[in-house]
């Protein structure tokens, strides 16, 4: 075999190599775009789930004030949890939902009337609920009391939770309503100086 000839050889193994190389690397940037807006799209469907609390009359609702969740997305979320507290009281109130439907609202009726506590501090910024719940995907969402939604896990896409808890549902939120609870005792003036939920589970990881 001639120089020539061998040189021919070499030059096409190393780009058939490189065709190689460079079909890996179209694949794997086609998975991580793929990656992302999957990400994209489960963001995008907890941003329209919200909670908070409001005048029954609003919601053809005899009650003087009631709890509104809603999801505005295409997707249903399960587990739903909500807490809240008000500024006259450090009890700690909690409401849970097994599912809530796609692009519906969920009312429920809250312990407390206008008798006990005014249309200000029902608008009051400790009155705003806390939330958590799980998307169709089994990615949990929380949302604090400054209506921020952060996710609570930076995992992959799961199997879809069960309704009714199983394990592939699972979502442990004893830190966090205990530190709800820690927050709702605490002095009121805190929550002036921007405290937040996502500080303080920040202030935790870091101890």
């Amino acid at each position: 075999m001639s120089t020539s000839q061998l040189a021919a050889q070499w030059v096409s193994a190393v780009g058939s190599a490189g065709s190689l190389l460079g079909f890996a690397a179209y694949v794997w940037i086609m998975l991580l775009n793929r990656r992302d807006q999957v990400e994209v799209r489960q963001e995008q469907q907890a941003q329209g789930v919200t909670a908070w609390l409001d005048e029954g009359r609003r919601h053809d609702r005899d009650e003087d004030y009631v709890l509104c969740v809603h999801n505005g997305g295409d997707s249903p979320v399960f587990q739903v949890r909500c807490l809240f507290s008000l500024p006259s009281s450090e009890e700690q109130h909690s409401i849970s939902m097994a599912l809530l439907p796609p692009s519906s609202d969920e009312i429920r009726s809250l312990p407390f009337g206008s008798e006990g506590v005014s249309r200000e501090e029902l608008y009051s910024a400790p009155a705003v609920p806390e939330m958590r719940f799980t998307d169709s995907h089994g990615t949990h969402w929380g949302r604090d009391s400054n209506g921020q939604l952060h996710r609570l896990d930076r995992r992959g896409v799961r199997r879809r939770p069960h309704a009714d808890g199983g394990e592939d549902g699972a979502r442990d939120d004893s830190e966090w309503e205990q530190a709800h609870r820690e927050r709702a005792d605490a002095p009121r003036e805190g929550a002036s100086q921007g405290d937040s939920p996502q500080d303080d589970e920040r202030a935790a990881s870091q101890s």
